[in-house]
């Protein structure tokens, strides 16, 4: 497939867009992503798992989710594990660690967006959904660049019994970073998932001096790279615990979006 390069002006924002289309199953080897639990699960306050992150590098190098007892962000980025606690510092994870919810892949980019002018979070995911011809695959993303500001969250770990993610997100650690330098990676699922994961864009970041890190609520780009998987292939492993088995899930939409990313 030959890479096509065009520019486009939308809101004011410059952005050069390199292999727009995915490539064929000849040209490369398909994604799969891997999910342990559901999203469904995290809401209901289901915060203890199985899976170590080692299992989790057996199926991919990227990825996000968090760890057992709601104890902060995970953050999977080539290949190693980081946490983002709850005042926002990073820290190198063992392979022992437990998760209760991550997903995770190898990410394989099928098309490449430069960002050349200062964009909002939303006007970029806006830019996407208009570019995107497969909504009902899932996507990832991997934006590597400078941020004018960001702002990040994390929750400190819980205790039990645990309560419910949404009054488990009030006591989160809300921080905002001027001048970064640093990669956002996440997900976008479509619809018909959205009870098994987010059905809109969901980002952590970590920043490259691996000292600052959290999911994201907000921020303006400076210039980036932005890198796009498509990805057809979904393997989703639930727990084998009985706060899994026997609760009852309410999958309330309107807690995700007050937990997700209200800020945007």
């Amino acid at each position: 497939m030959r890479n096509s390069v065009f520019n486009l002006i939308i809101s004011g924002a410059l952005f050069s867009i390199y292999a727009f289309s995915p490539k064929s199953n000849t040209e490369k080897k398909q994604i799969s992503i891997y999910q342990y639990s559901t999203l469904s699960a995290l809401l209901e306050g289901i915060y203890d798992g199985e899976m170590t992150i080692g299992g989790l590098k057996k199926q991919g190098d990227f990825g996000i989710g968090t760890f057992n007892a709601l104890d902060g962000e995970l953050i999977m980025f080539k290949g190693r594990c980081y946490k983002a606690t709850s005042d926002s510092k990073i820290i190198t994870m063992n392979d022992t660690v437990k998760t209760p919810f991550a997903a995770i892949c190898n990410f394989r980019s099928d098309t490449v967006i430069r960002i050349n002018h200062r964009v909002k979070i939303k006007t970029l995911e806006s830019y996407l959904d208009s570019i995107i011809s497969k909504p009902n695959l899932i996507f990832a993303y991997q934006i590597t660049g400078k941020f004018d500001t960001i702002v990040i969250r994390s929750v400190p770990k819980q205790e039990k019994p645990y309560k419910r993610l949404i009054e488990a997100y009030k006591k989160q650690g809300v921080f905002t970073l001027t001048d970064q330098e640093g990669v956002l990676l996440g997900y976008k699922f479509p619809k018909y998932l959205k009870d098994v994961n987010m059905d809109d864009y969901h980002f952590h970041f970590l920043s490259n001096d691996k000292t600052k890190g959290g999911h994201l609520l907000n921020c303006s780009i400076l210039s980036a790279e932005v890198s796009v998987a498509y990805i057809r292939n979904y393997n989703l492993q639930l727990p084998d615990n009985s706060y899994f088995n026997h609760t009852t899930f309410s999958n309330k939409k309107s807690e995700l979006k007050q937990v997700e990313g209200a800020e945007k």
